[in-house]
C-alpha cells in the first residue's frame, strides 16, 4: 500500500533526522527509483523534504517547517488504536487498518492504558457478512469494479442491482455504501444489512461527481419524501428522549409533558419507530400520520381478537 509507505517514510525521516535513499530502499524492499518517486509525492503534499549529497548526507525535513501538527501525540494515538483495531477486524483481509494499529502499538506503551476505550463497529445481525461485504466494497472502489447484489428496499421490494461504488459510510450505527445504480440510473445509498449475494463485476470508468454534489442529491431526496412530525411524550420518558432525538428539538410543555418536533421520512418505518415508545408517545401532527398510526394499531389488535 503506497500511502502506508509514504507515511512510514516520513516517520523514519522524522525519527532519525536524516536518512539516505538507499537505506529507505533496503528497508521497504523497493528500488531506489521508487523511493525517489515517493519523496517527490511527499513534497507535493506540502512536506518540504530536502537532501544533502556526499558522505553523511541523505533526506531530511527542513528545520523551519512546523511539523508538530502533522503527527499524533501519545494520547491521540492511544485513542486511535481501538478504532483501528475495530476497523481492522471488520475489514478482514484489508491489512491497512491492522498495520496502522500495530505501528502505533509498537511505538506507544499501552501498559497504563488498561483498555479505557473499546469500539465495536460491527452490526449485531451480520457480523461475518459485514466483514466480507466491507472488504469487497473497498476492493471494488480501489479497482473501479461494479458490484452485483440482491437488495430489499424500504418498500420491501426485492430486486437485483448493479452499482458503481463511490464511498462507504457509517451513519447512526448502520453501514451504507454510496454508488451509481445502473438499474435505477441514479445515485443511491445502499444499506448493507439489506444486501444479499454480493459479488464483484466488470470494470467501470469513474463518474465526474463530487462528494458535495452527492450530499446535495441525497439531501434533496430526503426532503421530498419527508414530513414534519410533532410528538407528545409522557413525563416519565423526558430524561430518556435525548437518546433518540436531537436535544434542540425537545421542549417541555406547560402540563409537564414533552414535545418533539422534527422531520422524518414518510414511510412505514416511521410508524414502527413511534410505536416503539408504546403508550408514552402520541402523534399530535400531522393528522394523516396520526390516522395511519391508529390504523396500524387496529391491524395489530385484529391479530389478537380472533
Amino acid at each position: 500500500m503506497r500511502v502506508d509507505r509514504l507515511l512510514s517514510i516520513m516517520l523514519i525521516i522524522l525519527n532519525r533526522g536524516k536518512v539516505t535513499g538507499l537505506e529507505l530502499a533496503d528497508h521497504f524492499e523497493v528500488s531506489l527509483r521508487t523511493i525517489y518517486r515517493d519523496i517527490e509525492k511527499i513534497c507535493e503534499s506540502g512536506v518540504p523534504i530536502a537532501s544533502v549529497g556526499g558522505k553523511g548526507g541523505g533526506y531530511y525535513i527542513m528545520e523551519d517547517y512546523d511539523i508538530k501538527n502533522l503527527f499524533l501525540n501519545k494520547n491521540e494515538a492511544l485513542t486511535l488504536i481501538p478504532l483501528m483495531n475495530s476497523l481492522g477486524n471488520l475489514m478482514g483481509k484489508n491489512q491497512g487498518f491492522n498495520d496502522i494499529g500495530q505501528k502505533f502499538e509498537r511505538v506507544y506503551d499501552q501498559s497504563n492504558n488498561h483498555g479505557k476505550l473499546k469500539i465495536d463497529l460491527s452490526h449485531f445481525s451480520m457480523k461475518e457478512e459485514l466483514k466480507e461485504y466491507l472488504f469487497l466494497i473497498n476492493k471494488s472502489i480501489e479497482e473501479s469494479r461494479e458490484l452485483i447484489f440482491s437488495y430489499i428496499n424500504r418498500n420491501k421490494e426485492y430486486g437485483e442491482r448493479i452499482a458503481e461504488p463511490i464511498q462507504v459510510t457509517l451513519e447512526h450505527g448502520d453501514w451504507y455504501f454510496i454508488a451509481y445504480c445502473k438499474v435505477r440510473d441514479d445515485y443511491r445509498k445502499f444499506k448493507l444489512v439489506r444486501m444479499r449475494n454480493l459479488k464483484l463485476g466488470d470494470k467501470f470508468s469513474k463518474r465526474d461527481i463530487s462528494l458535495d454534489q452527492l450530499e446535495q442529491i441525497f439531501s434533496d431526496s430526503y426532503s421530498k419524501r419527508s414530513v414534519k412530525v410533532k410528538l407528545k411524550f409522557s413525563r416519565d420518558l423526558g430524561e430518556q428522549l435525548p437518546e433518540y432525538f436531537d436535544k434542540n428539538n425537545i421542549s417541555e410543555m406547560v402540563d409537564g409533558y414533552f414535545c418533539v418536533e422534527d422531520v422524518y421520512p414518510n414511510e412505514e418505518g416511521l410508524i414502527k419507530f413511534i410505536l416503539g415508545f408504546g403508550q408514552d408517545c402520541e402523534v399530535l401532527e400531522p393528522d394523516f400520520l396520526r390516522s395511519n398510526v391508529k390504523g396500524y394499531i387496529n391491524k395489530m389488535l385484529n391479530k389478537y381478537n380472533h
